[in-house]
């Protein structure tokens, strides 16, 4: 925990504190219910669980996915917030007991809170506990208080994570939970029913606990849904790798040429404060912005001084690599970048002559990244330039043929010696 930055250790404190007080505040509600009943519920409920977390899907901007949230929804509906509170608790001691302890920690503190107050909006709304009730569940006078308490559910969870993973890579709060979690609530909302169905199944008194563990069925089916999802996104990022190895086998010269500049654009937009919710375009518009490059093999690694019907070509790459990347159709937006990356603000760059304001700014931070990538290695036709003489030469573009903002944040990146490393060195040994 030492290594963590200061405010997400303060974080990984305060959770499990509110965590604690909600837990030792609904206890007193869990006083006035029967024994027998909270004893059976915790078991139960804590049994289910624990199957239903099995191989929990692995989240791309980091956390975890399962499909407990309709067991716990089940358990929040039939026994109320203080049962569930504590299978939380307990789940989190047996699933993470190989973890740090201040993982443990957080996942039950937040667990606490997420359950905890999904349960008391519930009973605000005005839902019934089926344990604690003779009246059946009834969706005409209890719907409102499932829809708010899902709800809730989704977005204390959601959050709580995300800021976590927030803290812990300088992301922005909300792009971060748009990006990585905002695609979780439709798909966590969409077990709500099965949770529902649960305590509704748990109603009747030949069924009650084997109906309801019946529902593991149809939930590991909807985790592999998820998981498939997941794996398509996966699938994506192999297929950009892919291109962009395709392309650098042209030349050897830049080999991980466009992996180091992904690397140096993401350094450079977060110091920029660039939009989270835009990061995973610029991303992949910086890993794939030279894929037009595959009709220039005639060039690429040419020695002699380009001729004009060289230069010609080179220029259509940008147009080539945009209608490339909009074919791919993976992430909306990366193929107008593709094309904007050898624009100027002087209007002198190509393939259309934008000037000023009208380039996009994912752009303008891949045109530098790119260019200090491509100074500071070796090439067919020259020698590799000493990192100083690069930061000269881009601060001598400014305004003119890179974007003044940018290249000030860049060069103040490395000042701080900020920018990433390189993975290697490059192959080709110095002139």
């Amino acid at each position: 925990m030492r290594n963590l930055p200061p405010p997400l250790r303060a974080y990984l404190i305060v959770i499990p504190l509110l965590g604690g007080g909600l837990l030792l505040w609904l206890n007193l509600e869990l006083a006035r219910q029967p024994e027998i009943k909270v004893i059976e519920g915790i078991l139960f409920f804590l049994a289910l669980t624990i199957i239903a977390a099995q191989s929990p899907v692995q989240l791309p901007r980091g956390g975890i996915m399962s499909v407990a949230f309709a067991v716990d929804y089940a358990c929040i509906v039939i026994y109320g917030p203080g049962v569930a509170a504590w299978v939380a608790v307990l789940s989190a001691l047996i699933l993470l007991r190989r973890s740090p302890w201040y993982k443990i920690t957080f996942n039950a503190g937040q667990l606490v809170l997420t359950v905890g107050l999904a349960g008391l909006v519930y009973g605000w709304a005005g839902g019934h506990f089926v344990a604690l009730s003779q009246d059946h569940l009834s969706l005409r006078y209890s719907g409102p208080a499932i829809i708010l308490s899902g709800l809730t559910y989704t977005l204390v969870n959601s959050f709580a994570v995300a800021i976590a993973v927030g803290l812990q890579e300088g992301r922005q709060l909300l792009g971060t939970w748009r990006v990585g979690f905002g695609w979780m609530g439709p798909r966590y909302l969409a077990l709500a029913p099965f949770g529902v169905l649960m305590a509704m199944v748990y109603q009747v008194p030949d069924l009650r606990y084997f109906g309801v563990a019946l529902f593991l069925l149809p939930l590991f089916w909807a985790r592999y849904a998820f998981k498939g999802y997941i794996d398509m996104r996966e699938v994506h990022q192999q297929t950009v790798a892919g291109l962009a190895t395709a392309l650098e086998a042209l030349d050897h010269y830049t080999e991980e040429h466009s992996h180091y500049v992904m690397e140096l654009a993401e350094a450079l937009a977060r110091r920029l404060g660039f939009p989270e919710t835009r990061m995973e375009a610029l991303l992949f518009a910086a890993r794939l912005h030279d894929i037009g490059k595959f009709r220039m093999e005639p060039v690429v690694n040419k020695k002699e001084k380009l001729t004009d019907e060289d230069w010609a070509l080179i220029k259509e790459h940008p147009a080539d690599g945009q209608r490339i990347v909009a074919a791919i159709e993976i992430q909306p937006g990366a193929a107008d970048i593709v094309r904007a990356t050898h624009e100027r603000p002087d209007g002198k760059g190509y393939p259309d002559g934008l000037a000023g304001d009208k380039i996009d700014r994912a752009a303008s931070i891949i045109a530098v990244a790119d260019a200090f990538q491509a100074m500071t290695s070796d090439r067919a036709y020259r020698a590799r330039m000493p990192e100083h003489v690069a930061i000269a030469e881009l601060a001598r573009g400014k305004g003119t043929q890179f974007d003044a903002a940018v290249v000030d944040a860049f060069v103040e990146l490395w000042q701080q010696g900020l920018l990433p490393a390189r993975d290697r060195e490059p192959n080709v040994p110095h002139a």
